[in-house]
């Protein structure tokens, strides 16, 4: 999973678990404390689950804050929070905070949407025959179906913008978005596509292997970040 970005001092860092662990280890020990009983006296003092103070013992997961470090530095009577840092190295743009995992979440999710109603109405053509208008203005009623959905998709990225400017994973899901979402239904709405080529006219992609690019694609992104 991804690593709990940690921002202090102007620089980047993630919890140091094996400190964590190490800590946790000598004050068992040393007072004769059982691990349950201490894991539940970490959680209560700090305000976390004991379940999550587990974790941080196994390295999953991590604090979520500074403030949260703070509060662990107190709890073991360090002098600083330097010692449960470590700072980052390497792409510092594959690393990313809760609030980031969600907001990719939620780009994901209207992603899904989109390609879910692509899938079940044909790449959009089951609609033609929804449309009132007259058959030489069809066409361009579905492309407009299409692209208000299209345009959900951009606006739920440009809603996160908050959380993920500056990073790899919006410029990733932007040039996605606009690129290769587009580029399943781009040219591909007319009756003759779906109905009377698929499969028959070289080199024109069926729609399982448009929804399967599209889909491979987003996930191969989501795999990189997470």
């Amino acid at each position: 999973m991804a690593f709990r970005k940690l921002i202090y001092n102007d620089a980047s860092f993630y919890f140091n678990f094996s400190v964590f662990k190490d800590l946790f280890t000598k004050k068992h020990i040393k007072e004769n404390i059982a691990i349950g009983k201490l894991e539940e006296d970490i959680a209560n003092k700090i305000n976390v689950t004991k379940e999550a103070i587990h974790n941080w013992r196994f390295t999953k997961n991590g604090p979520a804050d500074i403030e949260l470090i703070k509060q662990i530095a107190n709890y073991f009577n360090l002098s600083d929070i330097d010692i449960l840092l470590t700072k980052m190295k390497g792409d510092n743009n594959k690393m990313l905070n809760d609030l980031q995992i969600q907001s990719v979440k939620r780009v994901y999710d209207s992603i899904i949407d989109f390609l879910e109603i692509f899938n079940k109405t044909n790449g959009f053509n089951d609609l033609w025959f929804e449309i009132k208008e007259k058959p030489e203005f069809r066409e361009n009623e579905l492309y407009e179906i299409a692209t208000r959905e299209h345009d959900k998709v951009m606006l739920s990225l440009k809603k996160e913008y908050f959380y993920l400017k500056g990073t790899k994973v919006y410029s990733d899901l932007e040039n996605y978005i606009y690129n290769n979402l587009y580029d399943i239904y781009e040219g591909k709405l007319s009756y003759g596509y779906r109905f009377e080529s698929e499969g028959e006219v070289h080199g024109t992609p069926t729609l399982s292997e448009d929804y399967n690019k599209a889909i491979n694609s987003i996930n191969n992104i989501i795999n990189k970040y997470n």
